[in-house]
């Protein structure tokens, strides 16, 4: 009896999970929008800060703290610094999670041209993830004296 109780509980779990998974991937509330693609209103979304997570690819400590301070000026808004997993990051990319294309692209030159990669999640806090790599000279370059991105 007590058996039958624990698979009774474990098959629970298991479709409450499998139900998470479900509604992660496939989204509730929006309507029209295929998976993976983002909710039409922030595809036409326009205007307003755009929120960053920014990570620091490289071995130079306090980078991304210090790339916090001059994305401000470019109309973004760092909603947490943290350091990339590891890997080799020669070159700084800004990862688009809920932007518009063309605010990904006009972000990406004002960064001084780094690709964007586009990766949807209507989850995260963060609009983009910034990766700062073994570049980051030419993005802070880039940066200063730049207008807010439109």
């Amino acid at each position: 009896m007590k058996k039958g109780r624990v698979n009774l509980w474990l098959a629970l779990v298991a479709a409450l999970c499998a139900l998470s998974l479900w509604v992660g991937w496939h989204g509730v509330g929006d309507e029209g929008s295929a998976a993976g693609e983002p909710p039409r209103d922030v595809e036409n979304a326009t205007g307003g800060s755009i929120h960053l997570l920014v990570l620091n690819g490289t071995d130079v400590g306090g980078l991304a703290r210090r790339f916090a301070l001059l994305l401000a000026p470019a109309g973004c808004v760092t909603e947490a610094v943290a350091n990339a997993p590891a890997g080799d990051w020669s070159e700084s990319l800004l990862v688009n999670r809920r932007l518009p294309a063309r605010r990904a692209a006009a972000l990406a030159k004002r960064l001084g041209d780094v690709p964007v990669v586009r990766e949807w999640d209507g989850r995260t806090n963060e609009d983009a993830v910034l990766v700062l790599g073994r570049d980051w000279e030419r993005v802070q370059q880039a940066l200063r004296g730049t207008a807010a991105v439109d």
